[in-house]
């Protein structure tokens, strides 16, 4: 389980990488679609009066997108892992 945890930590600092560049080209799609739930965050923000500007916005894009991505990532490795021990528990006769 602490690899989980080095990994979450090192998947994170990759996610608000990705985020960080996709602010800066949100002119192409696969930059869209990794900047999408900080843009989402910011467009609600904006819509009750609470808006960050400057490099609030940008950190709000960047500190959004990159925690709802690894935890995204994170459940699915958790899944698979946990249907991998399911299917690999061996099967007794007679129960």
């Amino acid at each position: 389980m602490r690899d989980l945890g080095y990994s979450a930590a090192a998947l994170l600092l990759l996610m608000s990488i990705v985020a960080a560049v996709a602010v800066t080209h949100m002119n192409t799609l696969p930059a869209f679609i990794a900047i999408a739930p900080g843009y989402l965050v910011q467009a609600w923000l904006f819509e009750r009066h609470r808006a960050l500007g400057g490099i609030g916005y940008q950190v709000t894009m960047v500190g959004v997108s990159a925690v709802v991505w690894t935890m995204i990532i994170l459940s699915t490795v958790v899944a698979v892992r946990l249907v991998r021990r399911l299917v690999r528990r061996p099967h007794v006769d007679g129960e």
